[in-house]
């Protein structure tokens, strides 16, 4: 990530200073005196189960088209935009990955990640939430997301490249209560 040297606010050079018991950027100008805590990010994903005829409980899961991890498999899910709920963000997040409208539940889990992860930011919070399935079937736009559908446990062990956080997501879905 480049390095921020200028204030994002009023375009002033920044300066160091002590803040908060850490050394910060921060913009001098009288009128701004914005201060640089850092990059951070928020990301989501969901967690949608939904039922068979049978009564087997599914969830869906995507195959990633692109790098970083082309070919894996996961939960739907991105960055949530900066001024976005984080429960819009996630149904946002699933309905443009797989064309599934679910509503969000419950918050099931989250991580914090420090040091950022490939291509990601410095620091990172990555929240897992559980959705109720309303209606659709997956369409994958076949570049971002190869494939995608609704898959029991014992199908996605089968399943190549599933990601172990994913996989730890849906067993806390099925596993908690509402």
């Amino acid at each position: 990530m480049a390095e921020m040297n200028f204030c994002p606010q009023c375009a002033t050079p920044l300066a160091l200073k002590l803040e908060g018991g850490r050394e910060r950027k921060f913009c001098p100008a009288e009128a701004c005196r914005f201060i640089h805590f850092g990059d951070f990010s928020i990301g989501c994903a969901g967690v949608v189960l939904r039922p068979r005829e049978n009564g087997e409980v599914t969830a869906l899961l995507v195959q990633r088209g692109h790098n970083p991890f082309a070919g894996s498999w996961q939960i739907p899910g991105g960055y949530a935009e900066h001024d976005e709920l984080l429960t819009v963000a996630v149904q946002r997040e699933v309905e443009e990955e797989t064309g599934i409208v679910a509503t969000a539940r419950d918050l099931v889990a989250f991580r914090h990640s420090l040091g950022g992860t490939a291509g990601g930011p410095s620091t990172n919070v990555y929240m897992i939430f559980r959705l109720d399935y309303v209606s659709g079937e997956a369409v994958v736009d076949e570049d971002e997301i190869a494939a995608a559908g609704f898959y029991s446990l014992d199908e996605m062990k089968s399943i190549d490249k599933l990601q172990g956080l994913s996989r730890w997501g849906i067993e806390q879905a099925l596993q908690t209560t509402p």
